[in-house]
Protein backbone atom coordinates (compact mmCIF):
# COMPACT_ATOMS: atom_id res chain seq x y z
CA UNK A 1 0.00 0.00 0.00
CA UNK A 2 1.34 3.41 -0.80
CA UNK A 3 1.94 5.76 1.92
CA UNK A 4 1.07 9.41 1.30
CA UNK A 5 2.62 10.95 3.80
CA UNK A 6 5.72 12.72 3.89
CA UNK A 7 8.59 11.68 5.95
CA UNK A 8 8.91 12.55 9.23
CA UNK A 9 12.69 13.33 10.31
CA UNK A 10 14.31 13.99 13.26
CA UNK A 11 15.25 18.09 14.06
CA UNK A 12 18.87 17.55 13.34
CA UNK A 13 18.07 15.35 10.40
CA UNK A 14 14.91 18.23 9.29
CA UNK A 15 17.42 20.80 9.17
CA UNK A 16 20.32 19.32 6.94
CA UNK A 17 16.92 19.00 4.51
CA UNK A 18 15.49 22.41 5.00
CA UNK A 19 19.41 23.29 4.38
CA UNK A 20 19.38 20.93 0.93
CA UNK A 21 15.74 22.16 -0.13
CA UNK A 22 16.94 25.47 0.23
CA UNK A 23 20.03 25.15 -2.17
CA UNK A 24 17.30 24.03 -4.92
CA UNK A 25 14.50 26.24 -3.93
CA UNK A 26 16.78 29.65 -4.61
CA UNK A 27 18.20 29.08 -8.33
CA UNK A 28 14.43 27.55 -9.65
CA UNK A 29 13.15 31.21 -7.62
CA UNK A 30 15.64 33.12 -9.50
CA UNK A 31 14.28 31.19 -12.89
CA UNK A 32 10.84 32.08 -12.11
CA UNK A 33 11.45 35.86 -11.18
CA UNK A 34 13.64 36.09 -14.83
CA UNK A 35 9.96 34.54 -16.51
CA UNK A 36 8.13 37.00 -14.23
CA UNK A 37 10.46 39.77 -15.85
CA UNK A 38 9.98 38.29 -19.75
CA UNK A 39 6.46 38.16 -19.11
CA UNK A 40 5.30 41.37 -17.58
CA UNK A 41 7.89 42.73 -20.34
CA UNK A 42 5.77 40.80 -23.13
CA UNK A 43 2.29 41.08 -22.04
CA UNK A 44 2.55 44.35 -22.74
CA UNK A 45 1.21 43.33 -25.78
CA UNK A 46 -1.58 41.97 -25.02
CA UNK A 47 -2.20 44.91 -22.99
CA UNK A 48 -2.25 46.93 -26.35
CA UNK A 49 -5.19 44.36 -27.91
CA UNK A 50 -7.28 45.12 -25.37
CA UNK A 51 -6.92 49.13 -25.38
CA UNK A 52 -4.68 50.62 -28.30
CA UNK A 53 -3.61 53.67 -26.23
CA UNK A 54 -2.67 51.56 -22.97
CA UNK A 55 0.90 51.66 -23.70
CA UNK A 56 0.98 55.35 -21.49
CA UNK A 57 -1.43 53.89 -18.98
CA UNK A 58 0.43 50.37 -18.20
CA UNK A 59 3.99 50.60 -19.27
CA UNK A 60 4.80 52.42 -16.14
CA UNK A 61 3.23 49.91 -13.88
CA UNK A 62 4.71 47.02 -15.96
CA UNK A 63 8.28 48.66 -15.73
CA UNK A 64 7.70 48.72 -11.65
CA UNK A 65 6.55 44.98 -11.60
CA UNK A 66 9.71 44.65 -13.31
CA UNK A 67 12.03 46.70 -11.09
CA UNK A 68 9.84 44.65 -7.98
CA UNK A 69 10.76 41.46 -9.92
CA UNK A 70 14.37 42.61 -10.43
CA UNK A 71 14.73 43.60 -6.33
CA UNK A 72 13.48 40.80 -5.46
CA UNK A 73 16.11 38.78 -7.45
CA UNK A 74 19.04 40.90 -6.14
CA UNK A 75 17.64 39.41 -2.49
CA UNK A 76 17.97 35.97 -3.18
CA UNK A 77 22.04 36.76 -3.57
CA UNK A 78 22.62 38.25 0.70
CA UNK A 79 23.86 35.29 2.39
CA UNK A 80 20.69 35.47 4.82
CA UNK A 81 18.11 35.19 2.64
CA UNK A 82 20.38 32.03 0.49
CA UNK A 83 20.94 30.09 4.22
CA UNK A 84 17.52 30.68 6.22
CA UNK A 85 14.26 29.34 5.24
CA UNK A 86 12.60 32.01 7.02
CA UNK A 87 14.03 34.86 5.20
CA UNK A 88 13.38 32.94 1.79
CA UNK A 89 9.64 32.41 2.35
CA UNK A 90 9.55 36.27 3.73
CA UNK A 91 11.10 36.96 0.06
CA UNK A 92 8.60 35.03 -1.42
CA UNK A 93 6.12 36.53 0.50
CA UNK A 94 6.99 40.23 -0.92
CA UNK A 95 7.28 39.19 -4.07
CA UNK A 96 3.92 37.57 -4.44
CA UNK A 97 2.06 40.43 -2.61
CA UNK A 98 4.13 43.50 -4.97
CA UNK A 99 2.99 40.85 -7.79
CA UNK A 100 -0.90 40.54 -7.02
CA UNK A 101 -1.19 44.57 -6.14
CA UNK A 102 0.88 45.18 -9.23
CA UNK A 103 -0.70 43.46 -11.41
CA UNK A 104 -4.40 44.25 -10.67
CA UNK A 105 -3.14 47.99 -10.79
CA UNK A 106 -2.78 47.34 -14.25
CA UNK A 107 -5.44 45.34 -15.13
CA UNK A 108 -7.64 48.21 -13.55
CA UNK A 109 -6.24 50.43 -16.21
CA UNK A 110 -7.75 48.09 -19.35
CA UNK A 111 -11.08 47.64 -20.41
CA UNK A 112 -12.74 44.34 -18.99
CA UNK A 113 -9.36 43.55 -17.39
CA UNK A 114 -10.32 42.20 -14.10
CA UNK A 115 -12.02 39.58 -16.33
CA UNK A 116 -10.07 39.03 -19.42
CA UNK A 117 -6.63 39.27 -17.17
CA UNK A 118 -7.62 36.88 -13.92
CA UNK A 119 -5.79 34.16 -15.30
CA UNK A 120 -2.74 35.93 -14.96
CA UNK A 121 -2.81 35.57 -11.38
CA UNK A 122 -3.24 31.98 -11.77
CA UNK A 123 0.37 32.00 -13.86
CA UNK A 124 2.11 33.33 -10.78
CA UNK A 125 0.63 30.38 -8.62
CA UNK A 126 2.98 27.62 -10.98
CA UNK A 127 5.89 27.87 -9.69
CA UNK A 128 5.37 28.00 -5.53
CA UNK A 129 5.05 24.41 -5.48
CA UNK A 130 8.53 24.30 -6.77
CA UNK A 131 10.38 27.05 -4.41
CA UNK A 132 8.41 26.16 -0.95
CA UNK A 133 8.34 22.89 1.15
CA UNK A 134 5.28 21.71 1.42
CA UNK A 135 1.47 22.47 1.74
CA UNK A 136 2.00 24.82 4.84
CA UNK A 137 4.81 26.79 3.19
CA UNK A 138 2.76 26.67 -0.37
CA UNK A 139 -0.41 28.51 1.74
CA UNK A 140 1.52 30.73 3.93
CA UNK A 141 2.58 32.29 0.35
CA UNK A 142 0.05 31.55 -1.78
CA UNK A 143 -3.25 33.35 0.86
CA UNK A 144 -1.51 36.50 1.09
CA UNK A 145 -0.97 36.44 -2.43
CA UNK A 146 -4.67 35.78 -3.31
CA UNK A 147 -6.15 37.99 -0.19
CA UNK A 148 -3.90 41.21 -1.78
CA UNK A 149 -5.17 40.74 -5.00
CA UNK A 150 -8.87 40.51 -4.01
CA UNK A 151 -8.42 43.75 -1.67
CA UNK A 152 -6.58 46.03 -4.27
CA UNK A 153 -9.40 44.55 -6.69
CA UNK A 154 -11.95 45.53 -4.36
CA UNK A 155 -10.08 49.20 -3.49
CA UNK A 156 -9.72 49.64 -7.54
CA UNK A 157 -13.95 49.24 -8.40
CA UNK A 158 -14.16 45.61 -9.09
CA UNK A 159 -17.53 44.76 -8.93
CA UNK A 160 -18.94 41.78 -6.92
CA UNK A 161 -18.89 39.55 -10.04
CA UNK A 162 -15.52 40.28 -10.91
CA UNK A 163 -14.86 39.55 -6.91
CA UNK A 164 -16.39 36.18 -7.43
CA UNK A 165 -15.03 35.18 -10.28
CA UNK A 166 -11.68 36.57 -9.44
CA UNK A 167 -12.00 33.92 -6.42
CA UNK A 168 -13.12 31.36 -8.43
CA UNK A 169 -10.19 31.36 -10.33
CA UNK A 170 -7.63 31.84 -8.12
CA UNK A 171 -8.86 29.06 -5.70
CA UNK A 172 -9.01 26.98 -7.92
CA UNK A 173 -5.26 27.77 -8.58
CA UNK A 174 -4.72 27.75 -5.06
CA UNK A 175 -5.88 23.91 -4.10
CA UNK A 176 -3.96 22.89 -7.27
CA UNK A 177 -0.83 24.84 -6.37
CA UNK A 178 -1.10 23.60 -2.75
CA UNK A 179 -1.70 20.27 -3.22
CA UNK A 180 1.31 19.66 -5.63
CA UNK A 181 3.24 20.95 -2.93
CA UNK A 182 2.04 18.45 -0.81
CA UNK A 183 2.71 15.62 -3.43
CA UNK A 184 6.38 16.83 -4.38
CA UNK A 185 7.65 17.11 -0.27
CA UNK A 186 6.40 13.43 0.46
CA UNK A 187 8.73 13.12 -3.49
CA UNK A 188 11.62 15.27 -1.99
CA UNK A 189 11.27 13.68 1.43
CA UNK A 190 11.72 10.13 0.15
CA UNK A 191 14.18 11.00 -2.21
CA UNK A 192 16.29 12.65 0.13
CA UNK A 193 15.58 9.89 2.29
CA UNK A 194 16.90 7.39 0.05
CA UNK A 195 19.95 9.59 -0.29
CA UNK A 196 21.02 10.17 2.84
CA UNK A 197 20.39 6.09 2.97
CA UNK A 198 22.47 5.54 0.27
CA UNK A 199 25.98 7.84 1.69
CA UNK A 200 25.43 5.59 4.74
CA UNK A 201 25.52 2.23 2.89
CA UNK A 202 28.37 3.67 0.86
CA UNK A 203 30.25 5.04 3.55
CA UNK A 204 30.01 1.84 5.55
CA UNK A 205 31.40 0.03 2.40
CA UNK A 206 34.18 2.48 2.22
CA UNK A 207 35.22 2.02 5.82
CA UNK A 208 34.81 -1.70 5.03
CA UNK A 209 37.27 -1.55 1.53
CA UNK A 210 39.57 0.57 3.73
CA UNK A 211 39.61 -2.27 6.69
CA UNK A 212 41.19 -4.60 3.95
CA UNK A 213 43.22 -2.24 1.33
CA UNK A 214 45.58 0.89 1.50
CA UNK A 215 43.40 4.33 0.84
CA UNK A 216 45.74 4.48 -2.19
CA UNK A 217 44.40 1.01 -3.19
CA UNK A 218 41.18 1.38 -2.04
CA UNK A 219 40.19 4.93 -4.13
CA UNK A 220 42.02 2.76 -7.55
CA UNK A 221 40.08 -0.03 -6.90
CA UNK A 222 37.05 1.99 -6.75
CA UNK A 223 37.75 3.99 -9.98
CA UNK A 224 37.88 0.43 -11.77
CA UNK A 225 41.42 0.98 -12.83
CA UNK A 226 42.78 -1.90 -15.03
CA UNK A 227 43.79 -4.81 -13.23
CA UNK A 228 45.65 -6.30 -11.84
CA UNK A 229 46.61 -3.49 -9.35
CA UNK A 230 50.85 -3.64 -8.86
CA UNK A 231 53.18 -1.73 -7.64
CA UNK A 232 56.80 -2.04 -7.69
CA UNK A 233 58.40 -0.34 -4.30
CA UNK A 234 62.15 0.19 -3.80
CA UNK A 235 62.25 0.35 -0.30
CA UNK A 236 60.05 -0.36 2.34
CA UNK A 237 60.29 -1.95 6.02
CA UNK A 238 58.25 -5.33 6.60
CA UNK A 239 57.41 -6.54 10.15
CA UNK A 240 56.63 -10.08 10.92
CA UNK A 241 55.11 -11.16 14.41
CA UNK A 242 54.43 -14.36 15.78
CA UNK A 243 52.91 -15.93 19.34
CA UNK A 244 55.46 -17.92 21.10
CA UNK A 245 53.45 -20.80 23.02
CA UNK A 246 50.40 -19.91 21.50
CA UNK A 247 49.54 -23.52 20.70
CA UNK A 248 49.77 -24.71 24.04
CA UNK A 249 47.49 -22.15 25.11
CA UNK A 250 45.13 -22.91 22.24
CA UNK A 251 44.53 -26.06 23.71
CA UNK A 252 43.21 -24.83 26.81
CA UNK A 253 40.66 -22.29 25.39
CA UNK A 254 37.21 -22.66 23.71
CA UNK A 255 37.10 -20.85 20.18
CA UNK A 256 35.35 -17.68 21.25
CA UNK A 257 37.96 -17.25 24.51
CA UNK A 258 40.75 -17.95 21.31
CA UNK A 259 39.31 -15.16 19.06
CA UNK A 260 38.40 -12.37 21.52
CA UNK A 261 41.94 -13.04 22.72
CA UNK A 262 43.38 -12.50 19.61
CA UNK A 263 41.22 -9.95 18.61
CA UNK A 264 42.11 -7.71 21.80
CA UNK A 265 45.92 -8.28 21.21
CA UNK A 266 45.59 -6.87 17.10
CA UNK A 267 43.38 -4.63 17.60
CA UNK A 268 46.13 -2.85 20.17
CA UNK A 269 48.33 -3.47 17.31
CA UNK A 270 45.99 -1.77 14.75
CA UNK A 271 45.94 1.51 16.78
CA UNK A 272 49.83 1.51 16.72
CA UNK A 273 50.23 0.52 13.44
CA UNK A 274 47.59 3.14 12.11
CA UNK A 275 50.01 5.71 14.27
CA UNK A 276 53.08 4.89 13.09
CA UNK A 277 51.82 5.12 9.53
CA UNK A 278 52.37 1.67 8.97
CA UNK A 279 49.86 -0.64 6.61
CA UNK A 280 48.57 -3.78 8.34
CA UNK A 281 48.99 -6.13 5.38
CA UNK A 282 47.44 -9.70 7.15
CA UNK A 283 47.34 -11.90 9.67
CA UNK A 284 47.42 -15.73 9.64
CA UNK A 285 47.00 -17.53 12.92
CA UNK A 286 48.86 -15.79 15.49
CA UNK A 287 50.65 -13.88 13.07
CA UNK A 288 51.06 -10.39 12.16
CA UNK A 289 52.47 -8.77 9.39
CA UNK A 290 52.79 -4.98 8.41
CA UNK A 291 54.87 -2.78 6.02
CA UNK A 292 55.78 0.46 6.23
CA UNK A 293 56.88 2.92 3.13
CA UNK A 294 54.39 1.53 0.51
CA UNK A 295 52.86 4.85 -0.18
CA UNK A 296 56.11 5.68 -1.62
CA UNK A 297 56.46 9.09 -0.24
CA UNK A 298 57.61 7.81 3.76
CA UNK A 299 61.69 7.97 3.42
CA UNK A 300 61.63 7.20 7.16
CA UNK A 301 60.00 4.13 6.84
CA UNK A 302 62.58 2.23 8.63
CA UNK A 303 62.28 4.57 12.04
CA UNK A 304 58.42 4.01 11.90
CA UNK A 305 58.48 0.51 11.87
CA UNK A 306 61.20 0.68 14.59
CA UNK A 307 59.13 2.51 16.88
CA UNK A 308 56.05 0.42 15.92
CA UNK A 309 58.22 -2.99 16.91
CA UNK A 310 59.07 -0.96 20.43
CA UNK A 311 55.12 -0.22 20.96
CA UNK A 312 53.99 -3.56 19.78
CA UNK A 313 56.30 -5.03 22.45
CA UNK A 314 55.14 -2.90 25.27
CA UNK A 315 51.73 -3.51 24.38
CA UNK A 316 52.03 -6.65 24.19
CA UNK A 317 53.82 -6.77 27.87
CA UNK A 318 50.70 -5.19 29.16
CA UNK A 319 48.24 -7.28 27.01
CA UNK A 320 50.12 -10.37 28.97
CA UNK A 321 49.53 -8.88 32.35
CA UNK A 322 45.62 -8.10 31.95
CA UNK A 323 44.74 -11.46 30.18
CA UNK A 324 47.71 -13.66 32.18
CA UNK A 325 48.71 -15.42 29.71
CA UNK A 326 52.21 -17.45 29.21
CA UNK A 327 52.82 -16.29 25.64
CA UNK A 328 56.17 -14.58 24.44
CA UNK A 329 56.11 -12.54 20.99
CA UNK A 330 58.89 -12.69 18.20
CA UNK A 331 59.24 -9.58 16.23
CA UNK A 332 61.45 -9.67 12.66
CA UNK A 333 61.99 -6.86 10.31
CA UNK A 334 63.49 -6.43 7.11
CA UNK A 335 64.28 -3.25 4.64
CA UNK A 336 64.43 -3.95 1.13
CA UNK A 337 62.25 -4.05 -2.99
CA UNK A 338 58.76 -5.30 -2.85
CA UNK A 339 56.13 -6.20 -5.48
CA UNK A 340 52.21 -5.23 -3.65
CA UNK A 341 49.41 -5.81 -5.46
CA UNK A 342 45.92 -7.22 -5.40
CA UNK A 343 44.89 -10.29 -6.25
CA UNK A 344 41.38 -12.32 -6.63
CA UNK A 345 38.19 -11.48 -7.63
CA UNK A 346 35.83 -12.34 -4.72
CA UNK A 347 37.07 -12.05 -1.16
CA UNK A 348 40.41 -10.42 -3.11
CA UNK A 349 43.22 -8.88 -0.52
CA UNK A 350 46.58 -7.06 -0.94
CA UNK A 351 49.83 -8.62 -0.48
CA UNK A 352 53.88 -8.53 -0.28
CA UNK A 353 56.15 -9.98 -2.86
CA UNK A 354 59.44 -10.70 -3.41
CA UNK A 355 62.76 -11.57 -1.16
CA UNK A 356 62.42 -8.65 1.41
CA UNK A 357 59.04 -10.18 2.22
CA UNK A 358 60.89 -13.87 2.54
CA UNK A 359 63.98 -12.45 4.49
CA UNK A 360 61.53 -10.31 7.21
CA UNK A 361 59.42 -13.48 8.20
CA UNK A 362 62.85 -15.57 8.68
CA UNK A 363 63.85 -12.62 10.62
CA UNK A 364 60.82 -13.41 13.03
CA UNK A 365 60.69 -17.41 12.51
CA UNK A 366 64.30 -16.90 13.35
CA UNK A 367 64.45 -14.87 15.69
CA UNK A 368 64.27 -15.01 20.09
CA UNK A 369 61.01 -14.95 21.65
CA UNK A 370 60.20 -10.90 23.65
CA UNK A 371 62.88 -9.88 20.94
CA UNK A 372 62.83 -7.45 17.76
CA UNK A 373 65.31 -8.73 15.44
CA UNK A 374 66.27 -6.88 12.30
CA UNK A 375 68.47 -7.06 9.02
CA UNK A 376 71.18 -5.19 8.28
CA UNK A 377 69.56 -3.17 6.25
CA UNK A 378 67.09 -2.25 8.19
CA UNK A 379 69.62 -1.28 10.68
CA UNK A 380 72.01 0.76 8.71
CA UNK A 381 68.78 2.84 7.85
CA UNK A 382 67.88 3.63 11.48
CA UNK A 383 69.56 6.93 12.81
CA UNK A 384 71.71 6.42 15.89
CA UNK A 385 68.82 6.82 18.73
CA UNK A 386 68.41 3.47 18.70
CA UNK A 387 69.77 0.67 21.22
CA UNK A 388 71.06 -1.52 19.23
CA UNK A 389 72.95 -4.87 19.78
CA UNK A 390 74.67 -7.54 17.37
CA UNK A 391 73.17 -10.55 17.90
CA UNK A 392 75.65 -12.55 15.02
CA UNK A 393 74.77 -14.59 11.68
CA UNK A 394 72.15 -17.04 11.25
CA UNK A 395 71.62 -18.79 8.53
CA UNK A 396 68.61 -17.88 5.81
CA UNK A 397 66.59 -20.21 3.47
CA UNK A 398 67.95 -19.35 0.26
CA UNK A 399 70.64 -17.42 1.22
CA UNK A 400 73.75 -16.91 2.88
CA UNK A 401 74.36 -16.39 6.16
CA UNK A 402 72.97 -12.83 7.71
CA UNK A 403 74.29 -10.62 9.99
CA UNK A 404 71.33 -9.52 12.49
CA UNK A 405 70.46 -7.41 15.44
CA UNK A 406 68.56 -6.88 18.26
CA UNK A 407 66.97 -4.01 18.36
CA UNK A 408 66.25 -3.12 22.44
CA UNK A 409 64.93 0.54 22.59
CA UNK A 410 65.16 4.45 22.25
CA UNK A 411 68.53 5.98 23.57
Amino acid sequence: MVNWRPVKFELEVERAYEKHMLERFIPLGRLAMCIGVVSFIGYQAWDMVLDPTAIRKTAPIRIAAVFHFVVVLGLTFLPIVRKNQKCWLFAQVYLYIGYAILFAIILSQLPGGFVAGVGGFILGMIFTPAVTSGALQATGVLVPYVIAALITMALLGGTGFELINLLAWVGGGLGFAVGFAYLLDVMNRRAYQLERLLEIEKKRSDALLLNILPAEIATRLKAEEKEPLVDAHECVSVLFADLSGFTDISRKLSAVELVKLLNDLFSRFDKLAEKHGAEKIKTIGDAYMVAAGLNGSVADHAENVADLALGMQKAFGEFRIQNKVDLKLRIGVHSGAVIAGVIGKQNFSYDLWGDTVNVASRMESEGIPDKIQISAETRQMLPGNYQISFRGEIPIKGHSPRATFFLENHI
